[in-house]
């Protein structure tokens, strides 16, 4: 059920032209956000946008839920860009590209993963993860 309100919260910001994707559903430490040319703090239930990048300092994590229920952990000193999100069933349009710059990630995939798996990029710097499954852990040193 907190999925479905995540959901529809993120569709009536969308609806009210905000782009938001997803939301920090938890976080320890300090972790940034770069949005086009400003840098700000993030904290816990702060919304993300596509084109966000998402910085863990040191002794720091964050959990995020996407939209779709999609969940993405990061560890510290970790670069995480959101490309792209977008999951819109009622269209049938599916277009997931996150990249892991740098850090570590478990990822494991919400309604994208059992609706177009195909359409999932989960971009590193020597790669891109197809998804098939629904859960996987990755290290970029």
């Amino acid at each position: 059920m907190k999925v479905g309100k995540i959901a529809l919260i993120g569709l009536l910001l969308s609806n009210l032209g905000f782009a938001s994707v997803g939301i920090i559903k938890n976080m320890t430490g300090k972790v940034e956000l770069k949005r086009a040319k400003q840098v700000m703090v993030l904290a816990k239930g702060s919304r993300l946008e596509n084109g966000d990048i998402v910085l863990t300092k040191s002794k720091s994590s964050i959990g995020i839920v996407f939209d779709d229920g999609t969940r993405i952990s990061l560890g510290e000193k970790a670069i995480f860009l959101i490309n792209k999100f977008k999951v819109d069933p009622s269209k049938k349009e599916y277009d997931v590209d996150l990249k892991l710059e740098k850090g570590k990630a478990v990822f494991s995939s919400g309604k994208v993963g059992v609706l177009a798996p195909e359409s999932v990029k989960f971009r590193i710097p020597e790669g891109i993860i197809g998804i098939r499954g629904t859960k996987f852990a990755v290290e970029v040193k």
